[in-house]
């Protein structure tokens, strides 16, 4: 995940996401660290939009960003299926839009804080046993 360092609302959070349990390893990349601009920076939406990418180079921006940060979670990858659907993305995508395009004015007031070493990482978590009843395929 590559997150503005310089927005505390992007800060927090990535943060709160490097604190919760995932499915997959997470990197939280500062946009403003020369190596991730050398790795990223061609991308037309480097330092613009919340952006996810894979190992393998694919990138989602903005709102299907967002929802792919809450697929990697243990906890809100149900959730992320729901926003993804047809009746929920354009509510989700307008959620995402309205906090995007209003981050300065929440940064504004929010009092700084910062991951050790500027960046945060995270390992996925231990996989989860199967509900009691369910069955394996």
């Amino acid at each position: 995940m590559i997150y503005d360092d310089h927005c505390e609302l992007c800060v927090r959070c990535s943060t709160w996401l490097s604190h919760q349990l995932t499915q997959v390893e997470m990197r939280f990349l500062p946009s403003s660290d020369p190596q991730v601009y050398d790795l990223y920076g061609d991308l037309p939406w480097y330092r613009i939009e919340l952006m996810v990418v894979t190992d393998t180079g694919v990138a989602w921006v903005g709102s299907s960003a967002f929802i792919m940060c809450l697929w990697a979670t243990v906890r809100y990858n149900r959730t992320s299926y729901r926003l993804s659907g047809p009746s929920l993305a354009p509510v989700a995508e307008r959620f995402f839009h309205t906090v995007s395009s209003n981050r300065s004015v929440v940064s504004g007031m929010l009092k700084p804080t910062r991951c050790t070493a500027g960046s945060c990482s995270h390992q996925p978590a231990e996989p989860l046993p199967p509900p009691v009843g369910a069955t394996r395929s």
